[in-house]
């Protein structure tokens, strides 16, 4: 058997998780990586193909779900070619607030980009130095 916690509980845990992010001085922020997600906090095996600056504060609840909230709605520049595979939201002194896997907007990842033409039999999209990507949704509940 496991422990199944209560709505308000539930509610209380993704409260603490905005309180957490945006608790060091500067804002979290979100980085993309084109290489095989690590156990979480591991080393990323590469660098970040980009980083998403989220405002202050970084997220809202609403119906059970965190919704992140970026810095610059027109979105981040893509400093390398990769499909991006999975994401690691860090405070803004560094500490981990959580990894998660990547997707289109069709393809069910926790988190969802937008800024690329996903390849045939993949489920994110092809995105391109120079370019810019955006932050669709997240799934944290």
């Amino acid at each position: 058997m496991s422990w199944e916690i209560g709505p308000e509980h539930a509610l209380a845990q993704l409260a603490a998780s905005i309180v957490f992010a945006d608790a060091a001085e500067g804002p979290s922020s979100i980085l993309l990586f084109t290489t095989a997600r690590p156990v979480a906090g591991g080393s990323p095996g590469g660098s970040h193909q980009a980083e998403v600056v989220l405002a202050k504060p970084c997220a809202t609840i609403s119906g059970g779900v965190i919704t992140l909230h970026v810095a610059d709605p027109a979105g981040a520049m893509v400093l390398a070619s990769g499909i991006p595979r999975w994401a690691r939201w860090l405070r803004g002194d560094g500490l981990l607030v959580g990894d998660c896997d990547v997707t289109d907007a069709t393809g069910g990842g926790d988190l969802t980009v937008i800024g690329g033409t996903t390849p045939e039999g993949d489920n994110s999209p092809m995105l391109y130095a120079g370019g810019r990507v955006l932050l669709g949704t997240v799934s944290l509940s």
